[in-house]
């Protein structure tokens, strides 16, 4: 029978199983954790939602921010590497790689 009402609740720690298995392909487990930990500090993810408020409102909205943020950090990743094999393959001082490194 569907709640209507939304009082049968979904847990933190479905919540996280759910999110984690939705994106096992593109992510490590633990750089997940750390994701979902970091969207509940911000408040964009709640502990907990009723069972049809995540299904129909929230979970796809929630998808859409973690797979935003694993785009940007692929692109970042993917810049800092190019970076790297061109700047190693120019210059031997390891010390400014790294300081550039950090300000991208």
């Amino acid at each position: 029978m569907l709640d209507y009402y939304g009082s049968i609740i979904k847990s933190e720690r479905e919540i996280d199983n759910e999110l984690i298995k939705s994106f096992r392909n593109l992510c490590h487990e633990s750089y997940m954790k750390k994701l979902i930990n970091d969207l509940r500090k911000q408040e964009i993810l709640n502990k907990e939602y009723s069972i049809t408020g995540w299904n129909v409102f929230h979970r796809k909205t929630i998808c859409d921010i973690i797979k935003n943020r694993l785009d940007i950090e692929l692109y970042i990743s993917e810049k800092r590497l190019k970076f790297l094999y061109i700047f190693n393959r120019l210059y031997d001082d390891i010390d400014v790689c790294k300081m550039i490194c950090d300000k991208i």
